[in-house]
Order: structure tokens, then C-alpha cells, then sequence
């Protein structure tokens, strides 16, 4: 099979055309043709050597996929999507059959290659922020595809959530919330904004941001909430943080990460997503947040706009889910 490799770390311009046996499916799997995936931040750090991998995974990148489920014969059998934990960016791969995700009949497999990450990430943020009905919160990056995930699904749950972005993503976010906050302006404006939304303070921060956003987080939290920590884009190191800040407010920090977690847990919250997010999908209630969607070849073509769009993800053009359609 074909797929993208690299045989050294660096930018974009180390991503090649690699070529590989087909993988083969061990108990409790499935082999996949792949038909769509997407480009996630994980995946530039990654192959930077940034993101350190879980052992025994691909070090193929990509994280999820929508495509066919196959037979012993190779015959298609279904349609289908999900997580991985590496190898999204080739022909096939191996998925554990329990994390195998029908795809909805209204949605073309060139979209559902861009709805499991940002939706399940999105899904498990609440479930560990155990927000209700009528909370607040604060979501950072919200025009990405996690943060548009995680606005329409508050919207579902009753959850009033407030929208951190730039000036110029705006239009990507303001059908699912009317408050936003610009994060363009300092740290004492956005505070500001924050306040004349809700004066009381928000009961959780989905924070994919870390350093640049930390005070603005424990000052926008109130008493008892939740800092969910998913993702440190502008890096972890935070000189002189005082842990009272937290303690003062009893504020929870909770870290996550999904791609680690072990399969038992990710095929519970495949059950639930399944139960809980899947059926809104289906019938049109949520959109599925597409930037762009890249029709790629085998070739060296595809491989210049595996490039492109790793180029534009590093440098924050995009708005909502880079998928790539293989034909």
C-alpha cells in the first residue's frame, strides 16, 4: 500500500511518498480502506518530534478515518469511521473492531474522514468537565474543528458557552454562540469581554492553548470549576505560577488526551458518543465543521498538498476540519 512517510523530523518538506505491506488485522480487528482523514494539529508536532507516540503504534501519521471495512477477502462490507492511533494518512489500517463507527447514511465518506477526532475529544471534554444544564464555558480555539465540535454540542446539552477566537474567524463561530471573545486583545481585554458576559465567572475552560491563556483561564473560572486541559499550542512552561491562584477557588485542573488512552476506554466512549452525539449527526442538528476538503492521489501531487495543508495548519489559516479525500 501507499502511504505518507518521513525518514527525519522537521517541517512540512520532510513528508514523502513511503510504500508498505498491508497491514494485518490481529484478533479483534478490522482491516480498513481508507477513504478520507484529516490533518490534525497532533500530527504537525508529531512530525516535528514533538508528540511522542504511544509504543507499538504506526509511526504512519493520522488520527482518524472514514472509508470501508473489509472482509477476509478484501470485499467491502460497510461504511465506516473512528479514531486511530496512527496511520490515517495511507491506502489501509488496522482498527480495533470495537472502535468502528457506522457512518450516518446522510453523510458522504469525503466529510466523515473529519468527524471522529473533533467530536470525541469534544464529547469526552464534557463528560470530564461534568457540566449541566444552564453552566458556562469558556472554549479556546473555537473556530478549530474540536472547538466548533464542542460549541454545538454545549448548544445539546444546555451548556451557554463563550467563544475564544481571532478577529478573523469570527464568521466561522457565530452561528452557534452569540459570545465571543476576541482573542486578538490583551489578556486584561478578553477578561473584560468575559466579564460583561458572564460577571460571575464560567464553571469550565476547554483549554487547548496552555501558557498564553493561563491567567486569563483561573481568573475567568468561578468557585469549583473545571480547567480542562487538552493541548499546550503555545507550549506548558509557566514561569512563576502560583498554585494558590488554584486552591483560592478550588479550581480543578484535569489534563486529557485521547490518543493514549486505552482501548477499553475509548470503545466506552465510542458507546456513548454512539448513543449520546451520533444520532444529532445523522439527522443534520450538528454540521460537521469542514475548513476544506483536498482530493489527493498517490502521488507526488498528493504528497505537495499533504505539505500545503501542514503548512497551513502551522500557521493557523484554517477554520474548522482540513480533510483529505483520496480517489
Amino acid at each position: 500500500m501507499k502511504h505518507v512517510t518521513q525518514t527525519e523530523y522537521g517541517g512540512p518538506q520532510v513528508l514523502k511518498l513511503g510504500e508498505s505491506e498491508i497491514p494485518k488485522p490481529l484478533e479483534n480487528q478490522s482491516l480498513v480502506e481508507i477513504k478520507s482523514t484529516s490533518i490534525n494539529r497532533a500530527d504537525t508536532l508529531q512530525r516535528q518530534g514533538l508528540y511522542s507516540m504511544p509504543k507499538g503504534v504506526t509511526p504512519i501519521l493520522g488520527l482518524e478515518f472514514a472509508g470501508y471495512e473489509l472482509d477476509e477477502n478484501g470485499n467491502r462490507t460497510r461504511k465506516v469511521m473512528s479514531i486511530l492511533p496512527g496511520g490515517g494518512y495511507s491506502q489501509f489500517a488496522v482498527v480495533n473492531k470495537d472502535h468502528l463507527i457506522d457512518v450516518p447514511a446522510n453523510i458522504p465518506l469525503e466529510i466523515a474522514g473529519g468527524i471522529s477526532e473533533v467530536y470525541l475529544t469534544a464529547y469526552l471534554l464534557y463528560k470530564l468537565s461534568d457540566l449541566r444544564k444552564g453552566d458556562s464555558c469558556l472554549i479556546y480555539a473555537a473556530a478549530s474543528g474540536v472547538g466548533q465540535a464542542a460549541l454545538q454540542l454545549g448548544n445539546i446539552f444546555g451548556v451557554n458557552t463563550i467563544a475564544s477566537c481571532s478577529k478573523g474567524k469570527v464568521d466561522a463561530i457565530k452561528k452557534y454562540t452569540k459570545n465571543i471573545i476576541i482573542r486578538d486583545d490583551t489578556i486584561e481585554e478578553q477578561f473584560k469581554q468575559l466579564q460583561n458576559i458572564c460577571p460571575q465567572g464560567v464553571n469550565a475552560v476547554f483549554d487547548c492553548i496552555g501558557k498564553q491563556n493561563y491567567k486569563l483561564t483561573v481568573d475567568s473560572l468561578a468557585i469549583d470549576g473545571k480547567w480542562i486541559l487538552y493541548g499546550l499550542i503555545t507550549g506548558g512552561l509557566v514561569e512563576n505560577f502560583n498554585l494558590a491562584s488554584l486552591l483560592h477557588k478550588r479550581i480543578s485542573l484535569i489534563n486529557t488526551t485521547l490518543r493514549s488512552r486505552p482501548d477499553e476506554f475509548k470503545k466506552n466512549l465510542i458507546e456513548e458518543f454512539n448513543q449520546n452525539v451520533l444520532p444529532y449527526i445523522a439527522n443534520g442538528a450538528i454540521d460537521i465543521p469542514v475548513d476544506s476538503i483536498t482530493k489527493i492521489k498517490w502521488d507526488q501531487n498528493g504528497i505537495n498538498e499533504f505539505i500545503r495543508l501542514h503548512t497551513e495548519m502551522e500557521q493557523n489559516k484554517s477554520a474548522g476540519k482540513q480533510i483529505v479525500a483520496f480517489e
